[in-house]
């Protein structure tokens, strides 16, 4: 477990650098701000949570920490030594997966909460889910537009874009509008369930294309470098 803690908290160090820290005391600001306000306003309900507090931070915070998965290297001028390298692959993906497990460990804390606090009143299961697919659909997204751009704003403008082509399914809130009890505490009812699935199946099936699209390039390391 330490080993693994070390390991994350190195990757994210090389990945971010000196701006680990902001990004760090950023993300509590926002989400202490935000989540605080939810608490001591009884009328909010979980959807905004999961709008606010864990799909908001990861646009704001996590999108831009995962732009810069490549420029890391085209700054330091030593690019075509990374790609050389035999494991190239599992190289930027580590760093994506780092952000990513961040991104999902955060956001399964505060849906817990949240969870919790209203009585077990809506599907937990689902929302994890949703969790994991958005993370790691954002993981993949920004991998892909990171070996086709040379700058991390123009990954993240190209990430942000496709994430609003994408915004019926990349924005599906798991929390449904009506509380069914504890005996709803896995998947939503059937009316909100195949919107849901629809959802996962879609950005599940783009998460997939994406590193795939992206292994491909990282494979022919003369175009990133032209």
């Amino acid at each position: 477990m330490k080993n693994a803690l070390r390991t994350l908290r190195t990757t994210l160090d090389l990945l971010l650098g000196k701006r680990l820290r902001l990004f760090a005391v950023a993300d509590v600001l926002v989400i202490g701000w935000v989540f605080l306000g939810m608490l001591l306003d009884a009328g909010d309900e979980p959807q905004a949570v999961y709008r606010e507090v864990v799909l908001v931070p990861m646009l704001i915070l996590g999108l831009p920490a995962l732009s810069g998965l490549v420029e890391v290297e085209r700054r330091a001028g030593c690019l075509d030594l990374a790609l050389s390298s035999p494991a190239v692959e599992r190289y930027f993906l580590r760093r994506a997966v780092a952000v990513s497990l961040v991104m999902v460990l955060q956001g399964w804390l505060l849906m817990l909460v949240t969870w919790l606090r209203e009585g077990r009143s809506f599907p937990l299961v689902s929302c994890f889910a949703q969790v994991v697919v958005v993370s790691a659909f954002l993981g993949a997204l920004a991998l892909f537009w990171a070996v086709r751009l040379k700058t991390s704003g123009g990954v993240w403008l190209a990430s942000v874009a496709t994430a609003v082509a994408l915004q019926r399914w990349f924005f599906h809130n798991p929390v449904p509008d009506r509380h069914f009890g504890i005996h709803a505490a896995l998947f939503p009812r059937e009316e909100a369930l195949l919107d849901w699935t629809v959802s996962v199946a879609v950005l599940g099936s783009a998460t997939v294309l994406l590193y795939f699209y992206a292994r491909r390039r990282l494979r022919r390391p003369e175009l990133m470098i032209a």
